[in-house]
């Protein structure tokens, strides 16, 4: 319910930064705000009511999660949607993209290994006070180089006209189904690597982190080379080869722990090692092409609504683990993920595979290309 409500008010928010008029820019005030909400949200998740289990802890969990959410969302999204402005020219959009994936996912590796350790030892408040401030000092950083262009003498579009000419422009739509696609998939994955390490690799929960480790190391490795890709091919060619990358390793990591004289270990290291490039490949592409979209939209609009599509776009990225949710267990119910039986674990992968190859087809008709000349001559 909480990533819900954080997909319907995330395309709101964007209108709003978007549209926002103040002598500090349109993005800096959320994040100044926000950032320091997000954090209390935090906190409060880890401090119930009471100590026993019922509805009152239920309801003040759902009322918490929903305001940790929202203000998650008042940071980020106008966060996002900086890096069109902050790009000198088009080429820049992938360097920046890149960048953010690098810090991001580094984040994220961070995050892991400091989380488990506070939680056992100085317990699950103080953990949110160490994560929490450390994410108060990188969103200063990020203010302090945050360079933001004057648009306020431009008349904004009326919010629901502004909605109305997002969802008709085809090029996006298109964007936005495929990405949406790659959502359900990319939760699908990440809820079921806990149930693949431990059913079928055979392996505890403890060395879940290894397996985790190996995914996020690559991504954060391999994201220099797409910046050296991105200069040799188009975009547009690039992601649709990472889609159909990420379908083809999926689909192969259901054999994990089915060929004789493979050894499981190896063989599931080995996917995740080929599935984590692939992966932050299209992370990396698909932030810097929502940028060309954004040009585009101003060629059609004379407008520059940067957080109304990055808005729209996190409403695939809240609605996907929405959707994992409900088809995993399915998956789970109708073929097992027991130790006896972990098929349904292994028939997830092919579920995603399968996701993501759809993924590929919804892209088909995407013709923006990266510079404003080439989306110029989309116009002609």
């Amino acid at each position: 319910m909480g990533r819900l409500w954080d997909a319907v008010i995330d395309p709101l928010i964007g209108y709003w930064s978007d549209t926002n008029r103040s002598r500090w820019g349109r993005r800096r005030p959320f994040m100044v705000l926000a950032a320091p909400a997000t954090v209390i949200s935090l906190l409060l998740l880890w401090t119930p009511p009471v100590t026993n289990s019922g509805l009152f802890n239920g309801l003040y969990f759902l009322l918490v999660t929903t305001a940790f959410y929202t203000c998650l969302s008042l940071v980020s999204i106008p966060y996002d949607s900086s890096l069109p402005e902050m790009a000198a020219r088009p080429a820049d959009y992938i360097t920046l993209s890149v960048w953010k994936n690098v810090f991001g996912t580094t984040g994220v590796l961070i995050g892991a290994l400091l989380a488990a350790p506070l939680f056992s030892r100085v317990g699950p408040l103080a953990m949110a006070f160490v994560v929490g401030g450390i994410g108060l000092v990188t969103i200063g950083l990020t203010l302090a180089g945050l360079r933001e262009r004057d648009y306020s003498l431009v008349q904004p579009i009326a919010l629901w006209e502004s909605f109305h000419i997002t969802f008709k422009n085809r090029q996006f739509l298109r964007l936005f189904v495929s990405t949406l696609l790659i959502y359900v998939a990319y939760a699908m994955l990440l809820a079921n690597l806990p149930y693949f390490v431990t059913l079928v690799v055979r392996q505890s929960e403890a060395d879940l982190s290894l397996y985790q480790g190996v995914v996020v190391l690559t991504m954060v490795v391999s994201a220099p080379y797409w910046n050296w890709l991105s200069q040799r091919y188009s975009n547009r060619l690039l992601l649709r080869l990472t889609m159909l990358g990420i379908a083809l390793v999926c689909s192969l990591t259901f054999t994990v722990g089915m060929l004789p004289r493979v050894p499981v270990t190896a063989h599931a290291l080995l996917m995740l090692a080929l599935l984590g490039p692939i992966l932050g490949g299209y992370f990396i592409l698909v932030f810097a092409m929502m940028a060309n979209v954004v040009d585009y939209d101003e060629l059609l609009t004379h407008r520059r609504r940067e957080a109304t599509y990055y808005g729209t776009f996190s409403l695939a990225a809240g609605v996907g683990p929405s959707l994992a949710a409900l088809l995993l267990p399915l998956i789970f119910k109708q073929y097992g993920y027991t130790a006896a039986n972990p098929l349904g674990v292994q028939v997830a992968f092919l579920v995603t595979g399968l996701l993501a190859l759809l993924a590929a087809v919804a892209f088909i008709g995407y013709r923006l290309g990266d510079t404003p000349e080439e989306i110029q001559r989309l116009l002609v």
